[in-house]
């Protein structure tokens, strides 16, 4: 209530007064008054819940210095570990196991994500790549598979060859720009559907042709002609079937679709002239009556064990066409329809269903390895004995040595590569399961029997052994490849900084030269399976186990000096090829041909910078490394030896961005001309990149595989 003037000038003067305007107002009666024992704050009473106050917690004062201290140590020790761990999911595992989580700052970019999600999560991971194919399809390839380290090793070239064009990216008509362009693509036809005409599923050819076509194929996949009786085997091709216009039960109409996937498997065996491979001359319309035949793949309620044999033939038929997730697709299911029959446990199926289903089991882990996942089922959960000789068929000692070798496929996937690890084998270093796999292989070279053992110097004539052979020294580059990989990164490296670092002190030297020595051989091999066969005819496996061996050779180059004419040789036989397979209209090969052309360009550019000024002529070298005189001619394109590191463009360092010391021996050794880093815009990124190549470990590729 306001007071008057009156009472406020008595109170200014300090003289009292009676008047009632200065004594308070009783309370409203009408008021509610709450006991203190009830008295809550507003916004709790209108929640109907107890307040929640900040835990209290403890300060400390420490001096200004020694917090700048700390804050400095814990960045230097955040930087070691990502240069000692560089993969981001290996690294954010080893912080939650000692209990810590990601100690990496926020980003700006991260901070504005309104999901909150990290930044690196669209980056791949290492353990496998989600690539995609031409058509915009992504599909998951894992460390096995030759995609993915394809992809790896253009991500690496991307990385360096900058330093090669100026600091900056080649542009699109440079030599070897469309190999590191294609960065995160594969090539394949999956996701394109196969012609599919309308068919009558009952109809064959007349018996004659049809015993040829089968015979040529009996030839290239299945006995061979030779005393090994064949590494695998799909079935009874000899015994044709009945006319089919006569009245046949369900088992006579199966046996029908196997022959008609022989068929369609055996017309892409002639397809060797110019623009052969063209889509309706690939056997389309003998696949889609055995198609309509088989019925849907994923109907279990109409297949039998017998039908298994049908769904391999059509799965190695799809691989041939490049479309392996398709082939992966029949091949599985084959295994899944066999098991849910007990087979793998030997129920009901004799010395014939034996083999396919071996056979069936190697095409599995065949596939594993090509596309780098588990493979359909473990060794443990097999009870059936291997494949015996038997009348009316074929000997089964080619099978049962690729059963056994397959078997060291699986372990090297599973294993090696820790892509399914077993219990026992997880916690074991990298180091212990390279030397497991190259054991197992050694063993299984030196127990074979006589008639499976090759001389490299006389070859064979039986086509399945050489296959055989090229299965195992495809398998020992696949084991030790990562190694390589590796050594090439430091080779590399080493030539960009003053490091000291030399091929010849690497501790798995003799691993390194094993794995060249069997790509040597595969690419021998190539060359005597392209004279022999007919119409000079290679599978899919042929050329797969080609190529690979040619980019090991390629990889080769980069970490040793000296080149051996026998390799340049062979690796212009790779491409030879595959520009061939080109000319048949085969995507595949012509994929192939560009992705060899433009590594050669980028590996000679390399080779330019980094040897320059080292002797790099090497004397002619025997398949047993012997001099045997002569010299070879330095790869086309050589800069001049003289050339400074200025006439490439190459711009020199700033001092903090050089490590101390004097000139550093090379891969391979014999000169110390360290070429300087570009400092355009990210050169100390790319120098960071560079020592972090050099400290990591040898094995660092086997531990980004960890599950």
């Amino acid at each position: 209530m306001p007071r008057s003037s009156s009472s406020a000038n008595s109170a200014a003067t300090g003289t009292p007064t009676g008047t009632p305007s200065s004594q308070r107002l009783p309370v409203n009666p009408r008021r509610h008054k709450v006991a203190p024992d009830q008295r809550k704050r507003v916004a709790t009473a209108n929640s109907s819940r107890d307040c929640q106050y900040p835990v209290v917690i403890d300060k400390v004062s420490i001096a200004r210095s020694e917090l700048e201290e700390l804050r400095s140590k814990c960045a230097a020790l955040e930087s070691c570990l990502q240069e000692a761990v560089p993969d981001l999911p290996r690294r954010q595992l080893l912080l939650s196991r000692a209990g810590l989580g990601s100690t990496t700052p926020e980003s700006p970019a991260s901070s504005l994500n309104p999901q909150g999600s990290s930044v690196d999560d669209d980056q791949p991971p290492s353990d496998g790549r989600l690539l995609q194919d031409f058509d915009g399809t992504t599909r998951y390839l894992g460390e096995t598979s030759g995609a993915t380290f394809l992809d790896n090793l253009k991500q690496f070239m991307s990385t360096i060859f900058p330093l090669a064009f100026n600091g900056s990216q080649p542009d699109n008509q440079t030599a070897g720009s469309s190999f590191i362009a294609t960065v995160g693509r594969y090539q394949t036809y999956d996701s394109r559907p196969l012609v599919t005409p309308a068919v009558d599923p009952l109809w064959l050819p007349p018996a004659e042709e049809m015993s040829a076509a089968l015979d040529q194929l009996k030839y290239f996949v299945q006995e061979g002609g030779g005393i090994t009786g064949g590494t695998i085997f799909m079935g009874n091709l000899t015994d044709l079937p009945s006319d089919p216009r006569m009245p046949m039960d369900q088992r006579n109409m199966r046996n029908i679709a196997f022959f008609q996937a022989a068929l369609a498997y055996a017309s892409l065996l002639h397809l060797t002239t110019a623009n052969s491979k063209q889509d309706g001359q690939l056997g389309e319309t003998f696949f889609m009556r055995a198609k309509l035949l088989l019925g849907n793949p994923l109907d279990i309620s109409t297949y039998t064990s017998t039908d298994v044999a049908v769904m391999a033939v059509m799965g190695s038929y799809l691989l041939e066409v490049n479309r392996r997730d398709a082939g992966y697709m029949y091949i599985t299911t084959a295994l899944h329809v066999a098991l849910m029959h007990g087979v793998h446990r030997g129920w009901s199926v004799d010395e014939q269903g034996k083999r396919v289903f071996w056979t069936i089991y190697i095409l599995d882990r065949w596939i594993s390895c090509l596309m780098g996942r588990p493979p359909s089922i473990l060794d443990d959960a097999i009870r059936l004995d291997l494949p015996r000789d038997a009348p009316g068929l074929p000997p089964s000692i080619g099978l049962r040595a690729n059963v056994e070798l397959f078997k060291i496929a699986g372990h090297i996937v599973c294993n090696t590569y820790r892509i399914a690890p077993w219990p026992e084998a997880s916690q074991k270093p990298a180091s212990a399961h390279v030397d497991t796999a190259l054991q197992m292989l050694a063993s299984w070279r030196k127990d074979l029997p006589p008639p499976l053992q090759l001389s490299y110097e006389t070859y064979s004539g039986d086509r399945p052994l050489c296959t055989l052979h090229m299965t195992y020294n495809q398998l020992l580059i696949l084991t030790i490849r990562p190694i390589l990989f590796m050594a090439v990164k430091k080779a590399v490296a080493d030539r960009f900084v003053s490091r000291q670092w030399d091929i010849e002190d690497h501790a798995h030297i003799e691993h390194i030269r094993e794995c060249s020595d069997a790509a040597r051989r595969n690419l021998r091999l190539g060359r005597w399976l392209h004279t022999m066969s007919p119409g000079s005819k290679l599978l899919l496996p042929d050329l797969h186990n080609i190529f690979n061996a040619a980019i090991i050779l390629l990889l080769h180059q980069i970490v040793f000096v000296n080149l051996r004419t026998n390799d340049v040789s062979d690796i212009a036989f790779s491409t030879e090829v595959f520009e061939r397979e080109a000319g048949f209209g085969d995507r595949y090969g012509e994929d192939c041909a560009r992705v060899l052309q433009d590594l050669s360009a980028l590996v000679r550019r390399l080779r330019n910078l980094m040897f320059d000024g080292i002797p790099r002529i090497s004397p002619h070298v025997d398949d047993g490394g012997r001099q045997v005189g002569g010299t070879a001619s330095s790869p086309p394109g050589v800069l001049s030896s003289g050339a400074s590191p200025s006439a490439y463009g190459i711009v020199t360092p700033p001092p903090q961005a050089v490590g101390a010391g004097g000139g550093g021996v090379g891969a391979g050794g014999g000169g110390s001309n360290i070429i300087s880093i570009p400092v355009h815009g990210d050169g100390n990124a790319l120098y960071q990149e560079l020592m972090t190549w050099l400290d990591n470990d040898d094995l660092q590729m086997y531990n980004n595989y960890l599950v």
